[in-house]
Formats: C-alpha cells, structure tokens, sequence
C-alpha cells in the first residue's frame, strides 16, 4: 500500500522577477515529492502576471494583487489560499532559488516530528554553490535581528540537523499548525524582519524550528532589492529592528535602540566618506518613521 504524502503548497512570490520565477519553477518541477501544488502571488508586478497566465493557467494556481503587498503580505495571500485548500504544509520559497530533487522530501520527513514548527534547509549562495547562506541561526535581543550561523562558511561545516531558533523566510517550510496558534506574518514589517518576528513567536508557543543539513536550495542573494533603490534595505533593516525590539523586548529598548543607533552612526562616517547620503537619508527616515508608528510600504520621494 502506497504511503499518503502530506500535502504541500509551495508558495512563491512574485515581484517583477518573471524569469527567475519560471527559473525556479523549473527546478521544482524536477523534485522527487509528487504531492505538492504551486501558488504564485504576484506582487503589484508591472506585466508579469499575463506571462504567467499563458504558460501556467492549467498548472498553478495565480493570484494577483494589484499593489505590492511586500514580502509579509503577499505570503500571508498564498498561505491563506493554501489553508483554504487543506494543506498540511504550506513551504515558502523566494523565487530567486533553485532547489534540488530531494530537498522537499527531506524537509516533509523531518516536519512530521511531533512540536517542530518550522524546517529549514540549507541554503547555498547561487553564484558560489560552495558557499553558505544560511544554515540556520539564533534572535540576538541586542540587535534585535535574527543571524545565520553559516553564512560565507564552505559546505563542510554545519553537516548535521539541529534545533535552532532563527531560519530565513527565503525557505521555510511551515506545519499548518503554526497559523491556527500564532497567526501570519506580522505585515507592518512589510520586507526584512518579519521572518525573526515568525520564527520569535513560533518559538515563543514552544513550537521547535530545526534546520536540516541535507536539504539543498540555492539563493540568489537580494535579486529582488537589488532591482529597487540602493538604499531600501537600509531604511527597512533600520526601522524594523527597532519595531521587533519594541515588540518583544521592550524592557531592553533603550539599550538595544543606543545599540543600533551608535552602529548606524558608524556606518554613516563610512557612507559619508564615500559619498553616499542617500544611505544616511534612509537611516534618519527609518528613525522617524519608527517613532511615528509609520510601519508598511515606504514610498520614498
């Protein structure tokens, strides 16, 4: 008698990346699990939604927003949709990856342990593949961020699964479970944070996150934000390490906010130097904006 496989949905985000969406679709329709279906959200995409209509209208499932919901909401779209539709699993994938055969059996096998939440592969820089990205992290409270621990290090180190208490959003694949205790992405993030802020809360409802070494994705680091505005990461890795601090930490607020404000006043001697204010406008915004309760899409002038 054939084993049921549990059902996944694999949610992907779309944000004017329709080549590397069709990219890692075609990866993923390569993998060895035979139990999954694909959601594409695009995301307030200039054209790419028709695209995706004449090759996949029969294949995958598309749902369009209209505006740019950022990386919180528009995977909060595709989970929804997925939980309407029974899944078991709802796997979160960056579009700008490549995944190997067997990464998603190796994810699903070890998510079937009772009180894991979040599983997490390794992933590998696309360009380097010799290269780690992520292999897992922690939360640090002082900087009120979440940090991989393998990051820049070679394939050899970090070979074995372990617990872990900070995974990126890049590739998570998440019990369905975790959406009836702890709810969805935090959307005033809007991009950057919200992952820590997930996997905080997930842990939190002492719910396990686990990192597995076999599982292989390969990410092309910051595809998406390199295609806006240098300065976008800046303003929204500033502003939203101060909202997750507030959230979480508030009785160390103050420190964790002399911290970030004495490591961004060093960073602007440096863009100073080479001239680049922007960088300096974006921190002094996120500042603000912070203080003003201004959270969501920035749109900057």
């Amino acid at each position: 008698m054939p084993i049921i496989q549990p059902k996944v949905f694999i949610v992907l985000i779309n944000w004017n990346g329709f080549s590397d969406t069709v990219e890692c679709i075609s990866s993923i329709n390569k993998i060895f699990y035979s139990n999954y279906e694909i959601i594409i959200v695009d995301n307030g995409s200039e054209n790419d939604f028709e695209k995706f209509e004449n090759i996949y209208s029969n294949d995958i499932i598309l749902i369009r927003s209209d505006v740019n919901l950022g990386f919180a909401g528009g995977n909060n779209l595709g989970i929804k949709y997925a939980l309407k539709k029974n899944a078991d699993f709802v796997l979160l994938l960056n579009n700008d990856t490549i995944v190997e055969p067997d990464f998603l059996d190796v994810l699903v096998k070890s998510g079937i342990e009772k009180e894991v939440g979040i599983i997490a592969p390794k992933i590998l820089n696309y360009y380097f593949p010799k290269i780690i990205w992520s292999a897992g992290g922690k939360i640090s409270w002082l900087g009120a961020s979440g940090y991989s621990d393998g990051e820049g290090k070679t394939t050899e180190k970090f070979i074995e699964n372990r617990y872990v208490t900070f995974v990126s959003g890049c590739c998570m694949l998440i019990n369905k479970e975790i959406f009836s205790n702890i709810g969805f992405f935090d959307e005033d993030y809007f991009l950057y944070s919200e992952d820590t802020d997930l996997c905080k809360r997930v842990t939190d409802a002492k719910f396990k996150i686990l990192f597995i070494a076999d599982s292989i994705v390969y990410h092309k680091i910051n595809t998406s934000t390199k295609r806006d505005i240098s300065y976008l990461p800046i303003y929204y890795q500033t502003r939203n390490r101060l909202y997750f601090a507030r959230k979480f930490y508030i009785k160390y607020l103050s420190i964790i906010m002399l911290y970030i404000y004495i490591s961004m006043f060093l960073k602007s001697i440096i863009w100073t130097i080479m001239g680049q204010k922007n960088k300096i406008k974006a921190i002094k915004t996120a500042i603000k904006d912070f203080r003003n309760n201004n959270f969501g899409m920035k749109v900057f002038i």
